[in-house]
């Protein structure tokens, strides 16, 4: 079976969390000899795209209409939701409120039928989980599996050499808890705090134990980990499940978090040699999923 790969973005140039974590798992699938295309169709879909003997995968797929998964229905194309956030049922994302109001928004009518037409929904964690369910209890007896960002224990290790302060990486963005953690070092002026990925527009004032660093290459973030004593993160909604924190524990830092992030809400997420070991089989497990429900 031929197997469309559905994302934003083409994941083997463009980065990103899920880019990452959508490449690792193509690749994995590729290891197996599997025939997978990545399709990046956009708002439109060629009816020949969709053919008997195709199977989807729809990963954070903003970019495909309703109609397309009304046509993969009517066709018999099987597929699976690949969620990394809170699309389809909310547009603000990361932003996902949680509100009671929630369980009634139009994207909700319009796209429960869809999301229960699927083999399989995967999800990146227990919180993310129960998070969608809040919403859409209606899922709860949908068969899933939960996938764990499949980061590289090879890329993120402890060092051993001299540490110091406290990280946070992309923190500074609202939705990534900007209120919270800007609090927290107000609480603690004598700890200092960098700040990786940028002040994000409008820019704020930070107190005067913080600073701003910018953006990290990929391939340095190991060493900027090892440099630090404690990984700070406290996001302001549901995170689905935050890689960086499990980069960060796993090159050595000890965590400062709170309930709203996925990684910590894994019964495995205590020790770093679980986390080693869930992480570096997340692409392995995602493909014995997938191969159970579409080939």
């Amino acid at each position: 079976m031929k197997i469309l790969y559905a994302q934003d973005f083409d994941f083997m140039t463009h980065p990103g969390g899920a880019q990452l974590t959508d490449r690792a798992h193509y690749l994995e699938g590729v290891r197996r000899g599997h025939d997978l295309v990545v399709w990046n169709p956009m708002s439109e879909v060629n009816d020949n795209d969709l053919t008997p003997g195709v199977g989807i995968i729809a990963s954070n797929p903003a970019f495909l209409p309703a109609d397309a998964f009304q046509l993969m229905l009517d066709k018999g194309i099987p597929y699976v939701w690949f969620l990394h956030d809170y699309l389809p049922i909310c547009k603000y994302r990361l932003f996902y409120p949680l509100r009671e109001s929630c369980k009634s928004c139009y994207l909700k009518e319009r796209w429960l039928p869809y999301l229960l037409g699927a083999k399989m929904i995967i999800w990146l964690s227990p919180l993310h989980r129960n998070s969608w369910l809040v919403t859409c209890p209606e899922l709860e007896e949908m068969p899933y599996h939960l996938s764990p960002s499949p980061v590289n224990p090879d890329s993120f290790y402890d060092m051993k050499v001299e540490r110091s302060g406290v990280i946070a990486v992309e923190s500074l963005h609202p939705f990534k808890g900007r209120d919270q953690v800007l609090k927290w070092a107000e609480e603690y002026p004598e700890v200092q705090i960098n700040f990786v990925g940028g002040n994000p527009g409008p820019q704020i004032p930070l107190p005067p134990n913080c600073k701003d660093i910018g953006l990290v290459p990929a391939n340095k973030m190991n060493e900027v980990y090892n440099q630090h004593e404690i990984f700070l993160h406290l996001p302001q909604n549901p995170s689905p499940f935050d890689r960086t924190v499990a980069e960060a524990y796993l090159a050595g830092c000890r965590v400062i978090g709170n309930e709203l992030i996925g990684a910590l809400s894994y019964s495995w997420f205590i020790s770093r040699e679980q986390v080693r070991v869930n992480c570096m089989a997340s692409s392995k497990l995602f493909w014995n999923e997938i191969e159970g429900v579409l080939l």
